[in-house]
């Protein structure tokens, strides 16, 4: 009788123990449920970051390329105001010159009518010549300082050219490098779970040879009592 409640004992507890381990499976089944869908939620999070950056990176390429056109056009209209305006200065100068030199041929006609004609027109010749010169030297200084404004311009536009494009690199960079980073924890988070889930199979596995090391027990204890009854 005392053999028969010890048998009845042990197979309360292998039922027990069953049901324990059918509950830490069901318990399991949903953590890896569980684990999984945070997976997929962090892989959606992921994408959408990258998506978003590349929107960002594409908005910022636009502005920055309707920026740069707005600047040239600013450049090319400064650069025609100037040349207009040197050429009116130049128009203005030209013209005062002549005025001037009227007055001045009108003076020196009354001064020097007693004059040999012969002098006159080669004084006059000469003073033609060297207002030549000096438009045509005039006229390459002028020249000169636009082109050197033009190289000015296109050197400083070169210049913030290089400086943007470095800042969009060190951008990008720093941006890879966080994406990398963050692909590397998820790598590194998902290693863990896998982990965790491996554990979790493990005492499962555990818990079930257990279980059948206890039905075992019970069976054989149980035939042992029926061989005694008989």
């Amino acid at each position: 009788m005392s053999e028969e409640i010890v048998d009845h004992s042990k197979f309360t507890e292998a039922k027990s123990l069953r049901k324990q381990a059918e509950e830490d499976a069901k318990l399991l089944a949903n953590r890896i449920a569980l684990l999984k869908a945070e997976e997929t939620k962090a892989l959606k999070k992921i994408e959408e970051t990258r998506k978003k950056a590349m929107e960002i990176l594409q908005s910022r390429q636009r502005l920055q390329e309707e920026q740069k056109r707005k600047e040239e056009m600013r450049l090319a209209k400064e650069q025609e105001e100037q040349l207009k305006l040197q050429e009116l200065k130049n128009q203005k100068y030209t013209e005062r010159q002549v005025k001037e030199q009227k007055k001045q041929d009108f003076k020196s006609k009354i001064y020097t009518e007693a004059q040999n004609i012969k002098q006159i027109q080669i004084e006059n010749l000469e003073i033609i010549e060297q207002k030549r010169l000096e438009e045509i030297q005039s006229k390459i200084a002028a020249k000169q300082e636009i082109q050197r404004q033009k190289s000015r311009a296109e050197e400083k536009r070169k210049r913030m050219e290089l400086e943007k494009k470095a800042q969009m690199k060190m951008e990008l960079e720093r941006k890879i490098e966080e994406e990398n980073r963050i692909r590397r924890e998820k790598e590194e988070s998902v290693a863990r779970m896998e982990q965790e889930e491996l554990e979790l199979i493990q005492r499962l596995q555990n818990t079930q040879l257990l279980q059948q090391s206890v039905f075992e027990d019970l069976e054989a204890a149980m035939g042992v009592t029926e061989l005694r009854d008989s």
